[in-house]
C-alpha cells in the first residue's frame, strides 16, 4: 500500500464540500476512516478541511454582502464561522506534521542507535497502535530513512539488509553495528551440474530398458536395436 496516495482526493473533497455540502461531508468521513492509521494522510485531511472553510469564507462574503449592507458585522460573523477555523485547522495540520516529523526522529534513534528490531518493543516506545507504527515505518523504509530495512509480518521483527541478502541480527558482538551479517559477498548464481549421469533409456523395438553411459550406443540385449545415450 502507497501510504502517500490518499484514499479520497483532496481537491475532490474540497471541492465536494464548497459546492455541495452534504457529499462533501460523506467524502471527508469516509477518508478520514481510511486514513485512521496513516499518520502522514491525517496531516492532509486536517489540510484539506481547513482548505475547505478558507475557500467559503469569501464565497459567502460574497453571496451574502450582495444582498446586505452590514458589511462589518457579516465580515465577523463569517469570520467566526469560516475564517477561523480555516485558519485553525491549517494551523493544526502544521503542528501534526512537526509532531510527525519529530516521531520519525524517534523512530530513527530507537532503531539505529538503540538497536530495537522488534515492533511490539517499538510500539510500546512510541505509544501508538500496532497498524500505525507498522505504516509509519513502511513509509520510512519506502523514503529511505530507515535504509536497507524491511519489515517481517511473521515475526513483526525489522529486518536489515546488507548487499541484497538478510544480515541475521546479533547482539553487538560481531561487527560495530550491532548485526552479524550472514553474508559479507552475494552468494554465487547457482549452475546446475554440467556432468551427464547414466541414463535408463527404452528401446523403440521391444520395450526393455538398458542402463546407458553418456556417448554410448550399443545394441539392445534381447532384439539387438541400436541404442544410444539421448542428447
Amino acid at each position: 500500500m502507497n501510504t502517500d496516495k490518499p484514499a479520497i482526493n483532496g481537491v475532490l473533497v474540497v471541492l465536494a464540500l464548497v459546492l455541495f455540502f452534504p457529499a462533501g461531508i460523506i467524502l471527508f468521513v469516509i477518508r478520514v476512516r481510511k486514513h485512521r492509521d496513516l499518520s502522514y494522510q491525517k496531516i492532509y485531511d486536517w489540510a484539506v478541511a481547513g482548505t475547505a472553510f478558507l475557500i467559503m469564507f469569501p464565497l459567502m462574503r460574497l453571496i451574502i454582502t450582495n444582498e446586505v449592507n452590514q458589511l462589518f458585522e457579516i465580515f465577523i460573523v463569517l469570520s467566526i464561522f469560516f475564517l477561523l477555523p480555516g485558519v485553525f485547522l491549517l494551523g493544526i495540520s502544521q503542528w501534526k506534521r512537526k509532531r510527525l516529523n519529530a516521531r520519525y526522529k524517534l523512530y530513527r534513534n530507537i532503531i539505529m542507535e538503540q538497536g530495537i528490531k522488534s515492533i511490539r518493543a517499538i510500539e510500546e516506545l512510541i505509544n501508538q497502535r500496532p497498524a500505525v507504527v507498522i505504516n509509519d515505518l513502511k513509509r520510512m523504509i519506502g523514503h529511505g530513512m530507515i535504509p536497507h530495512a524491511s519489515i517481517n509480518m511473521y515475526s513483526m521483527t525489522l529486518v536489515f539488509h546488507q548487499n541484497g541478502f538478510v544480515a541475521r541480527e546479533g547482539t553487538g558482538d560481531g561487527n560495530d553495528d550491532g548485526h552479524i551479517h550472514e553474508w559479507d559477498k552475494p552468494l554465487p548464481l547457482y549452475k546446475p551440474s554440467e556432468k551427464r549421469l547414466p541414463k535408463s533409456v527404452e528401446c523403440h523395438g521391444c520395450g526393455s530398458s538398458t542402463i546407458l553411459r553418456p556417448g554410448e550406443s550399443k545394441a539392445c540385449p534381447y532384439c539387438d536395436s541400436l541404442l544410444s545415450y539421448p542428447q
